[in-house]
């Protein structure tokens, strides 16, 4: 009977999962031509408009790597972007399944990962940057990883190596996943870890050899290094070492020693697994209830309950080493993708809470027969499903709302509908802006204006800082004088770090431009070329 109702239970959640990722997809492809992100989507896309010959302080080269599906036409690389990410989200449900022998609706059950791909970037910030790319890759490489054990085909792990050797050079701080990968195929399977490192580093090393055959070049590569030194001084002002020993703390009290210290006392006490069973219950009621009505504050409760629950299935004797070694395996990957992001991990998490639904989703019908703990899961998904459409109407972080982009403006040479005021901004800054080179501005919510208008900086930053702007410039071989400096009123420079005519050295040379809510401080010299 509990059979039957197990299946039954996975027959229904396979239809929501389908219905629920079409549903998504459909709202998300009818709204990719709307609105732009003016720092972060501009960040990114700079990097494939310059291909690397401008400075840059990032640890990445996700614009070298994804090159070949990148479309200046904003629109339709959004689509192969989040087409690209939901497909290997998929890929990688359909695999850790298949792994753990699902029996039935592999296929529809394995549409949860596009649906939670969807329901994640909630269509904001679509570029294909080292976050997507390495979801990506980590998703390919991973799933090709459990095929080849799946099928028991070595030259699999061929593939699978070729495709994780990007992520060396995807965002070199998330590189660190490539150690927890390799630890898992040596404990797979001990006894034949030298043939299956083999089949391995062969894709491995030849991925590796194109990159810097076709894709970059060795002294370019180390080039970025030396920069990338140069600036950590910098780097340090912007986010202190504090930040990140903080940053190891908030993660471990949050998502480590919840677990740690129950599992000591069920090691110290004997307690019956029964009342760990009873208080991740607790804890996942308590979750499912914050997501619902104080969705703010939920992740807490759900990286507990995440973590719990693998606490659960590592302690079951009747679960095999090899599959609490993938549960461990998912469990780490999201760690890994967030380090170095310089976003606290439980807002970064976000971003790869995909892997914790998988984790979730494969323990639950393997330890628990009541139907009970499917049916909250279900509830959960439902809700996502449900709250989904609210996007439209919420401005959130990205700095607009999809129903009032109505008009027409061209990037690129390609139709993207922005809201009246931003149109009125382009037109305003048009004059003094288009195909300008040299401008500093101060705030990185400008970006976009210089990436629609072809105008550049002299390095693409976040943080106006005065020391680092100066560094930059002396680095070029530019005095503060070669610059147009642009501010808004709602985005000033800060008088602590730069005051544009004080900033320069030969003020009187300057002139002062208001042009709609912008404040431009533009040599006389470029006035007259304008």
């Amino acid at each position: 009977m509990n059979k039957i109702l197990q299946n039954s239970g996975l027959t229904l959640s396979s239809f929501i999962f389908f219905i629920g990722a079409l549903f998504l997809a459909c709202i998300t492809y009818m709204n990719l031509d709307q609105g732009f992100i003016f720092n972060d989507e501009a960040y990114y896309l700079s990097y494939y408009k310059n291909q690397g010959e401008s400075l840059s302080f990032d640890r990445t080269n996700f614009f070298r790597i994804f090159k070949f599906l990148y479309t200046p036409n904003i629109y339709i690389f959004r689509i192969i972007s989040i087409t690209a990410l939901v497909l290997s989200n998929f890929l990688l449900f359909f695999s850790t399944l298949k792994y753990f022998d699902f029996k039935k609706n592999i296929f529809l059950l394995s549409f949860l990962g596009i649906l939670i791909g969807f329901e994640t970037w909630s269509i904001s910030n679509l570029i294909l940057q080292q976050y997507i790319g390495n979801t990506i890759l980590v998703n390919c490489g991973v799933s090709l990883i459990l095929l080849s054990f799946v099928y028991q085909k070595k030259w699999i792990l061929t593939i699978a190596g070729f495709v994780i050797s990007f992520i060396l050079f995807n965002g070199n701080s998330h590189s660190i996943i490539v150690i927890p990968i390799m630890l898992y195929l040596f404990f797979q399977n001990p006894k034949q870890w030298k043939l299956v490192f083999l089949y391995f580093f062969i894709g491995f090393a030849t991925g590796i050899i194109i990159y810097f055959t076709f894709l970059d070049t060795l002294d370019n590569f180390m080039d970025q290094l030396k920069f990338l030194k140069e600036y950590l001084p910098f780097h340090r002002k912007q986010h202190s070492k504090t930040f990140m020993v903080l940053w190891c703390v908030y993660l471990f009290l949050n998502g480590i020693l919840p677990p740690l210290i129950i599992g000591l006392l069920f090691w110290k006490f004997k307690f019956k697994i029964e009342i760990l069973d009873k208080i991740i219950a607790f804890i996942g009621v308590l979750c499912l209830a914050l997501f619902i009505f104080f969705q703010t504050y939920y992740i807490f409760s759900f990286i507990s309950f995440t973590h719990l629950l693998v606490l659960r299935f590592i302690l079951d004797k009747e679960i095999s080493k090899e599959s609490k070694y993938l549960i461990l395996l998912l469990l780490v990957i999201p760690y890994c993708l967030a380090f170095g992001s310089q976003t606290w991990f439980h807002i970064r998490l976000n971003a790869y809470k995909f892997y914790y639904f998988l984790i979730i989703l494969v323990i639950i019908n393997r330890l628990y027969k009541n139907k009970l703990w499917m049916l909250g899961y279900l509830i959960f998904i439902c809700t996502m499903i449900i709250r989904f459409p609210d996007i439209l109407h919420d401005k959130g972080w990205k700095d607009f709302v999809f129903t009032e982009q109505t008009e027409k403006v061209q990037i690129n040479g390609y139709d993207l509908y922005l809201d009246k005021g931003r149109k009125k901004d382009i037109e305003d800054l048009r004059p003094y802006l288009q195909n300008q080179k040299d401008i500093i501005y101060s705030s990185n919510h400008l970006m976009g204006y210089l990436y629609i208008l072809d105008a550049s900086p002299p390095i693409y930053y976040y943080f106006t800082l005065k020391d680092y702007l100066s560094f930059i410039i002396k680095k070029m071989n530019k005095t503060p004088d070669d610059f147009i400096y642009i501010e808004s009123d709602d985005y000033p420079f800060s008088p602590k770090e730069i005051i544009p005519l004080k900033f320069v050295h030969n003020p009187e040379n300057y002139k002062i431009v208001k042009t709609g809510r912008f404040t431009l401080y533009i040599p006389s010299q470029r006035i007259n070329k304008n």
